[in-house]
């Protein structure tokens, strides 16, 4: 979702700060210097919405590379029983027990 910039001098953040304030809560405001956009400026709730946005893709990507791994351990044989395997741990805390 691509959202369009209001594009306004650096200026107007002194003269016009309301106006630009109103503008952010509508969408981004690219705030230009010597006619280049140099800082957008954005509603407290939109900055948060996307840092929430960002913490949750990279949890998911989190997900979908151990999914990517765990699918690669099938493909190469890098398997086991899961009942061997808690046989294994269960043996293990019963000699640590003792």
């Amino acid at each position: 979702m691509t959202r369009a910039f209001s594009i306004r001098p650096s200026k107007d953040l002194r003269t016009h700060y309301a106006q630009i304030s109103a503008l952010s809560r509508q969408n981004p405001v690219a705030i230009t210097v010597n006619g280049k956009e140099d800082t957008v400026v954005q509603s407290h709730e939109d900055f948060v919405n996307q840092q929430n946005y960002i913490t949750e893709l990279e949890a998911r990507l989190a997900v979908y590379a151990h999914l990517a791994q765990a699918a690669d351990d099938v493909k190469l044989g890098r398997v086991q029983n899961a009942d061997d395997v808690f046989d294994e741990i269960l043996g293990e805390l019963d000699g640590m027990s003792r």
